[in-house]
């Protein structure tokens, strides 16, 4: 594998995140000069964590009981009906692509839960938008004018989000395609602001229903989207292809061996859904390494995306 560097802008705090936090929490999280925040870690009764560039760094300031459930309030707009699906999935959305996973006393009924109260954790994922050279990978694919597409592969937290936001723009911009994003949680959707990207972005629809949509009635000619993995994502991207329309995607995996003994991709792969494997990562604090695997000529190759 090979590097990817990366450049960062100026280490900040996104507005929204500004607008959550109290000032004391904010200023002790820039006081750890991190750069960029990847994660902000927040527990009640424990002192705030930063990660950034897989360092955790601990904030001189503890966050109290009454403080977490006032940050959680702002996170929901004071309205926790508002966010209650996605709350008893684990998340929170906020604008701008950031994720925050809840932690605390689930309620459950029937081996499912109905609801999240006395939060203890709150976990704030910060994307960055980098700039990259996507055309190594984008030239081929669209050369082949195959409806078999790409997965992208690595563990949590290792830059594949990065690269799908770099695919999309790059696909519906230098190559003009019909893209529509599938944006599950919300999390693909910055830096696609551009008025003049094709692109179509239907955000918070699960993925196995807005990738029929995309198909049906969007003319979707590319379609994006983050973390499949069920066997109804399976049964979504195999009907997309089926009817000429590839499929872009990631999937946790640490390893190509470990991705393919997943049962749903293990059914893809057998139905030739994806022409190439794109594994990433984490390489070195300045930036990730990436491989392509091609099954249809079962070869194994690498190479540098320039940022």
């Amino acid at each position: 594998m090979q590097n990817i560097q990366i450049a960062y802008k100026p280490s900040s705090l996104p507005d929204v995140l500004r607008g959550c936090l109290p000032m004391h929490i904010c200023d002790a999280i820039l006081r750890t000069g991190a750069c960029p925040i990847e994660e902000i870690r927040l527990r009640r009764g424990r002192v705030v964590k930063v990660t950034s560039k897989e360092k955790n760094i601990a904030c001189n300031t503890v966050i109290s009981e009454r403080e977490i459930q006032e940050i959680f309030s702002r996170m929901c707009g004071g309205s926790l009906y508002a966010f209650e699906d996605t709350i008893r999935q684990g998340y929170i959305p906020l604008e701008g692509g950031i994720r925050v996973g809840v932690c605390g006393s689930a309620a459950c009924e029937g081996g499912k839960v109905i609801g999240v109260h006395n939060i203890t954790g709150l976990m704030i994922r910060i994307p960055h938008a980098i700039a990259v050279n996507t055309d190594v990978l984008l030239e081929p694919f669209f050369a082949e004018r195959s409806h078999r597409g790409l997965l992208v592969y690595a563990p949590p937290g290792v830059g594949k989000t990065t690269l799908l936001r770099a695919i999309a723009k790059s696909a519906a911009s230098r190559y003009g395609r019909h893209t529509v994003v599938v944006d599950t949680r919300s999390e693909l959707n910055i830096e696609l602001t551009d008025p003049s990207l094709n692109i179509d972005v239907m955000s918070g629809y699960p993925r196995e229903i807005g990738i029929e949509i995309a198909v049906r009635t969007m003319g979707a000619e590319l379609i994006i989207c983050d973390e499949i993995g069920s066997m109804a994502d399976a049964r979504a991207t195999l009907g997309a292809a089926n009817c000429g329309v590839p499929i872009i995607a990631s999937a946790h995996a640490s390893t190509l061996e470990e991705l393919l003994e997943r049962p749903a991709i293990k059914i893809l792969h057998r139905a030739k859904v994806f022409q190439k494997y794109i594994g990433l990562s984490r390489y070195t604090t300045l930036g990730f390494a990436y491989s392509v695997t091609d099954w249809q000529n079962s070869t194994r190759h690498k190479g540098e995306l320039k940022c």
